[in-house]
């Protein structure tokens, strides 16, 4: 684990610093809970129905999801969080894992300790698998399941070498760093692989490196080391209502065998949008909100 130091040690020195500073205030109902080993970033909007709870897909952060919000909290309780190691959820102990199991553990903590379930869970893409983890140990936190950009985990692990093809982020130390120097320069090359509109993307990559300015984490080459890993991690297909998602406009999936998300539920609805990407829930919110209130009923 000591290649997870290089994405660990600079964030838990400036942790204090950035909860008591400008990504605390960007909106007023930020909040942020001490985890232990990390804190985790997040903000909850509106008080009835049930409540829906979505992770901001890295490297989006929180305040991409204004209008997603708004859309959802005409029919629940809307939780948006960030990932630890990722966004402003800063590690704040050496002793963080990037691990699949140690980051369920977490997610499954920060969902008890908030106390609104039973819960959507909408944790897209690769934090799909951990929302699926704790659905299969812990059915009494989750009513309903959005799948949403979610491949089987050998997809994912396709996925993982289309993104990396020379293997740099999978290399101990050596993807650390050079993702900590390049994870600027990169994020408008992924959004405009991803997100169907330019205007949308263009937008994006803006909140992007503006977080990036105030010290935003994007720890993915730990991800892909520790959590990514070639052996699949015991998981049972799901047994909640579910509701597959996928925007066709992601270019980074473009070779992902879509079809084979039903192979995680049990009990589920498929769903394409033509005109999202990457980020179906960001691009085309009211699609999504209705969507999701539909499965609820």
């Amino acid at each position: 684990m000591f290649a997870a130091l290089v994405d660990t040690v600079l964030p838990t020195l400036r942790s204090s610093s950035v909860i008591h500073g400008p990504a605390s205030q960007s909106r007023s109902n930020i909040q942020f809970m001490d985890m232990g080993t990390t804190w985790i970033r997040y903000c909850i909007t509106g008080k009835g129905g049930p409540t829906i709870v979505l992770n901001a897909d890295p490297p989006l952060t929180i305040e991409c999801y204004d209008q997603t919000i708004a859309e959802l909290s005409r029919y629940f309780r809307v939780i948006v969080f960030e990932i630890p190691g990722f966004g402003f959820s800063f590690p704040k102990r050496l002793g963080f894992r990037y691990d699949f199991d140690s980051i369920t553990t977490i997610l499954t903590q920060f969902l008890s300790r908030l106390n609104l379930g039973p819960y959507v869970l909408s944790l897209p893409c690769l934090l799909g698998f951990c929302a699926i983890k704790i659905a299969n140990l812990h059915p009494e936190l989750v009513s309903h399941m959005v799948l949403n950009q979610i491949p089987t985990w050998q997809g994912a692990l396709d996925w993982k070498k289309g993104r990396d093809p020379q293997g740099i982020l999978a290399t101990p130390v050596l993807g650390q760093i050079a993702l900590n120097f390049l994870k600027q320069k990169r994020s408008g090359a992924w959004f405009d692989l991803v997100i169907a509109e330019s205007k949308t993307a263009q937008k994006l990559t803006e909140t992007a490196l503006w977080s990036y300015k105030l010290g935003a984490c994007f720890s993915l080459a730990s991800c892909f080391q520790f959590y990514l890993k070639e052996q699949q991690p015991d998981l049972e297909p799901v047994k909640q209502p579910s509701l597959i998602i996928w925007g066709e406009c992601d270019g980074s999936h473009e070779k992902t065998n879509k079809s084979l998300t039903r192979q995680l539920t049990l009990d589920s609805e498929e769903v394409y949008i033509q005109k999202a990407g990457h980020s179906p829930e960001v691009e085309t919110p009211e699609i999504f909100a209705e969507l999701v209130k539909k499965m609820v009923g």
